[in-house]
C-alpha cells in the first residue's frame, strides 16, 4: 500500500465528498477552507479538493 506525504497527489475520485470525514469526530484539527480530511486506507489524509494535493497526513489513525 502506498504511504501518502506532504506535497503528493491523490489520483482523482479518492477525495471525493464520500471520503470526507468529521474531523471533530476524529480528533483532527479543522480542514482550512478548501480542504477536506479524508479517509485513505487506514490514514486520514488532509488534501486540497481543488487540486489534490496532500498537505498532512495521520497515520493509522485507523488501524
Amino acid at each position: 500500500m502506498t504511504q501518502w506525504s506532504f506535497g503528493d497527489y491523490l489520483p482523482g475520485g479518492w477525495y471525493g465528498q464520500s471520503y470526507y470525514l468529521n474531523a471533530g469526530s476524529y480528533g483532527l484539527p479543522y480542514p482550512p477552507a478548501g480542504c477536506e480530511w479524508v479517509r485513505v486506507g487506514d490514514d486520514a489524509v488532509l488534501v486540497d479538493i481543488w487540486s489534490g494535493q496532500v498537505l498532512s497526513v495521520n497515520y493509522d489513525l485507523f488501524w
